[in-house]
This record gives C-alpha cells, sequence and structure tokens, in this order.
C-alpha cells in the first residue's frame, strides 16, 4: 500500500501536477496526464466529464478515497481540490497508482 499523501508531495515537489479541474481537464485532452486523481465527493458532472475524456485518452483515473477537502489538505493546500493530474511524477511511485484503479 502506497502512502498517497507521501507520493504526491514527491511528485509536486520533483515533477509537475496540477491541481484543480479545469486545469486537469486540460492536460487530459492534450494527452500530457499520466494520472487523474479524484476526490470520491467529486460533484458528479466534475466525475463523470473526467471520467469520460481520460477512458478516450487513456488516462487511469484514480478514485482518492477522500473527500475534496482531505485531497486538499494531502496537497497541503488549504481548500477542496476535486482534481489533480499527474503530469510528471517526478521521483515519486505515484504511477503505481494506475494499477489500484477504482472507478471509471
Amino acid at each position: 500500500m502506497i502512502d498517497i499523501s507521501r507520493e504526491l508531495q514527491v511528485a509536486m515537489n520533483t515533477g509537475k501536477v496540477t491541481l484543480g479541474y479545469k486545469e486537469s481537464l486540460r492536460a487530459i485532452i492534450n494527452g500530457s496526464a499520466k494520472l487523474v486523481i479524484l476526490a470520491s465527493n467529486a460533484p458528479a458532472h466534475i466525475a463523470s466529464t473526467v471520467q469520460y475524456y481520460a477512458k478516450i485518452a487513456n488516462i487511469p483515473v484514480y478514485v482518492f478515497q477522500g473527500t475534496s477537502w482531505d485531497l486538499g489538505a494531502a496537497v497541503r493546500k488549504p481548500f477542496k481540490v476535486s482534481t489533480i493530474a499527474v503530469i510528471d511524477p517526478g521521483e515519486s511511485n505515484i504511477l503505481a497508482l494506475a494499477g489500484q484503479q477504482s472507478g471509471g
């Protein structure tokens, strides 16, 4: 079991990660995202849109088992984060989550 919060921190510090629905969707559509992390309580229209485009682009979607507040806290931000796109994992092992896909 990997520590999602720790791996997200490493990815943010050593790689490239986008936070938020619009930025993540842009990364999915242009094909730069390697993994998408979705909060379990993301609004239905956000979750379905992200999963739809990720499926078309063949990008794995991992549903984070926590709220958008928890996901925001995991990346040390004082706000809700519904969607995270990992563009470059850097030195993290975050892409291992792709093997643990849930949802989509």
